[in-house]
This record gives structure tokens, sequence and C-alpha cells, in this order.
């Protein structure tokens, strides 16, 4: 849109007063401030002003000039100013005469202690007193003492009197220790006679201040005392016929049988804590190892281990839980029933897995048998037995030497060990019957119909 143009007056317009528009006058300027108003107020007031009026440069020199005058007037008055004397007599009699030996001026003259030191003459002396110090440290040092160094002979002699010295010392000491625990039975040691060598002098000198005073208050003596009396007082209780369901069972039982219980409770404070320290150390370990000796050593002995050679013990870790199925992208191909990806189960066990492990990791043994020893939430732990069979002390052991036969080579991947029979299906009696080779095998040869060209 265009702009509009501004309309142009007329004369008659222009004559008129009412229109014209009134005049502008300027404004008044304001007075320049001065450079303390500039400034502020703190400026204004740091300025010196005589009079309300700024002072002068002379003025302000005159006025330092007069400061400084007093001040050099003050400091001459101080200096002097005469101090204080005091009576030195006075103070002396207040101060005790056993303190000038530390405060040399006590015992000087009011005379000399006018006097000012030399403190060169002072240096001098310092520095001889100091050479003379210097050259009867010389002189110590140079002087010969008559020590010689003993010896190999010597050094024998004295290393022999000292092992003597110390066995002495200990048969004291056990002499005292007896005594203190059972006094009728033990007496104290008693001060040896003078020997050529004087160990035992020098042994009873160190132990001496260790005997007891008095033999009546030792502890095998009190001890005595409270077992006299306890049993007095038990001789007045009735007595009670103690049958033999009653005893402890811990005394029936040998030491295997004791580990035996003692691992069946398993969330006990002591078991649960060995558990865990020993489940740490084995992941630690590598995945297969050999062991000194079995963790369980009454399981392994029921398993048929000896303490013999021949007989080893290997550790294993198998990795708890299922396996997928290895097809490739997860395709299978078939039946339905066959298109299960995740929730299959090996049908054998983990120990029966740890145990093929380990026989195809040592080839030249036989797998003999196995026991689960811990367990964590990703692994198991086993520990396998297993035999040498070229071994002299196994071949002539007719309690194991079956194992020595070829037949008997990888018995753990032909499912013939323990674990193994227990996935086959093997058992005896009612529907049991003709399963020699499997329960799945038996079952599928009786179901599958073979139909031959020729029969």
């Amino acid at each position: 849109m265009p702009q509009a143009r501004k309309r142009k007056t007329s004369a008659t317009e222009n004559n008129d007063p009412k229109d014209t528009p009134p005049k502008k006058t300027a404004r008044a300027r304001k007075p320049a401030a001065t450079t303390a108003q500039r400034k502020g107020k703190a400026a204004a007031n740091t300025s010196i002003t005589t009079k309300g009026k700024p002072q002068q440069g002379n003025e302000a020199k005159t006025n330092i000039q007069k400061q400084a005058d007093d001040l050099i007037k003050l400091i001459d008055e101080g200096i002097k100013t005469p101090t204080p004397r005091v009576d030195r007599n006075a103070i002396m009699k207040e101060f005790p005469s056993d303190l000038a030996t530390v405060l040399p001026w006590m015992h000087s003259t009011p005379a000399s202690a006018k006097k000012t030191p030399d403190y060169s003459q002072l240096m001098l002396k310092a520095l001889d007193d100091l050479r003379s110090n210097v050259d009867a440290y010389e002189r110590l040092v140079n002087k010969d003492t008559g020590i010689e160094v003993p010896n190999w002979m010597r050094w024998r002699q004295d290393a022999k009197d000292l092992e003597d010295l110390s066995l002495r010392g200990l048969d004291m000491a056990k002499q005292i220790i007896n005594h203190v625990v059972m006094p009728h039975m033990y007496e104290l040691p008693t001060k040896p006679e003078d020997t050529e060598s004087g160990v035992e002098e020098v042994a009873w000198e160190l132990i001496e201040e260790a005997l007891p005073e008095t033999s009546d208050d030792v502890w095998g003596k009190l001890a005595q005392g409270h077992l006299k009396a306890f049993t007095e007082l038990l001789k007045l209780l009735p007595e009670e016929v103690e049958e033999e369901e009653d005893l402890d069972q811990a005394a029936k039982m040998g030491a295997l049988k004791y580990v035996e219980e003692l691992q069946k409770k398993k969330q006990s404070d002591v078991v649960a804590f060995l558990l865990r320290v020993r489940c740490w150390e084995l992941r630690q370990l590598n995945v297969i190892h050999r062991a000194s000796r079995p963790s369980r050593l009454d399981k392994a002995r029921r398993l048929g281990y000896k303490a013999k050679q021949g007989y080893v013990i290997y550790r294993v870790r198998v990795r708890r839980g299922g396996r997928k199925r290895p097809a490739p992208k997860g395709a299978t191909y078939g039946k339905p029933t066959n298109h299960g990806i995740n929730q299959l189960k090996y049908q054998r066990s983990l120990k029966a897995t740890a145990e093929e492990r380990v026989g195809r990791r040592c080839a030249n043994l036989r797998v003999l048998n196995s026991y689960w020893i811990n367990q964590d939430s990703t692994y198991k732990y086993y520990e396998v037995i297993l035999v040498d069979p070229q071994h002299k002390a196994i071949r002539i052991d007719p309690r194991i030497n079956w194992i020595v036969n070829p037949v008997h080579k990888h018995r753990e991947a032909r499912g013939l060990t323990a674990t193994g029979k227990k996935s086959r299906g093997l058992n005896k009696g009612h529907r049991y019957n003709k399963t020699k080779a499997g329960r799945r095998k038996t079952w599928k040869r009786h179901n599958t119909l073979s139909l031959w060209r020729y029969r």
C-alpha cells in the first residue's frame, strides 16, 4: 500500500493563530558537577578541607612535617628515659642459694657484672675447649683395648654353651609346669651344683624368679581339693543305673561313621561354612584337576577307594541346567513332537557327564566310581575315583584286578558305572524282565515292526 502524502496547508490556514503550534524552548543546562560529586560520597569525604575549602599543597606538606617532628620527639624521650635500677643484693636474698649454679650472676661481684663481656675472647675459649674434647676423643678411640676377635673354635664353643643353656632352661621350665599341674608326681627343680662350664648355674639364675613361692598355692593342688570336695557331694546323691541306650551316640561310632553323620547335616553352621569356603576354592581351580586326597573319605571308601598306590582322585565341575538343541537357527524339521529347542532335559545325570569327561581326560585310567562334593548356582562339583590298570599293586590285588580286563575300557562312556546304570532303567523284578540292554531300547525293540524283503 503506497504511503499517504502530507497535505499542503493553504495561506489562510497559515495565518490562523489558533492553529499555530507552540514553539519549543531550549532546556537550561545544569552546572557541571565537581570531581568529588562525580566519584561519590566516599571521594568527597576523603578530601581534606579547611573551613569548607579544599586544602592547598603547601599546607598539607606543613602538617606532614609537623607530625614527623612530633614522632621523632616521642622516640627521643623514650630513649633518654633512664631504666629503673634494681637492688641486686635484695634480689639475691630472695632467691635460694641452690640457684647459684644455674644463675652465674648470683656469685659474681657487682664490679664484674658492670663489665661488658668480650665476645671474641669467649669464642676463642669455646674453640679451645672443643679442640681439647676432640683430641681426648681421638686418644680414646686410638687406645688399644686388648679385645681381639675370637677364633672359630671359640665361636663354636660359645654356640654349644648357648644351646646347652637353652636346653637346660627348657627342662627346668617343664619341671615347674608339671609341678604346678601335678604337684604330687613332679617336684620343683633344685639349685644345681657348681660345674666347670657354668651352664646350669646360669640357667638356674634365669629360672629362679619363676619358681612358685609356696607349693600349696599351685593349680594342681587346688584342683585336687575341688575334686575331692565334689566327690564327697556326689556320694550324697542317689545312684542311677546307666543303661546302654543312654550312652552318647558318638562313643559308639568310629571316625568314618562320625564324618558320615556330620556330612548329612549340610545345613548346620559348621558344614555350611565348610561347603561355602570349599566351593569358593573350587571355583578358582581348573575345571578338571587332580586331588591329593578325597574330600569325603567316608564316601570314597564306601565306593571302593583305598589309600594305596594305583588309586587316583580327580575333581571336575559340570555346568548345571539343561541344554538347547543344537539346531541351526532354531529350525527343526519333522513332527511337532521333535520341534523343541529350549526345554530339553538330558537323559543322563550330570555325574555321568563328569565321569565321561574325566575318563576322556585320563584315557589310560579306568573310572571306578564318583560322588558329589559341592555345588553352587552355576556348577556341580564331583570327585571321580580312577584306577591305574598298569600298576602292579592293582594287578595283583584280587579285589580290584577285574578292572584290568580290556572289556572295562571307558566303562563310564557305555553306562557301566553305578551312575550310568541308573539312566538305563536296569533293575530286577516285575516290569524289568528282559531289560538287558536298557528299558528304552527294549521297549523300542518290542514296538518296532521290521519288514524284510526276504525272510
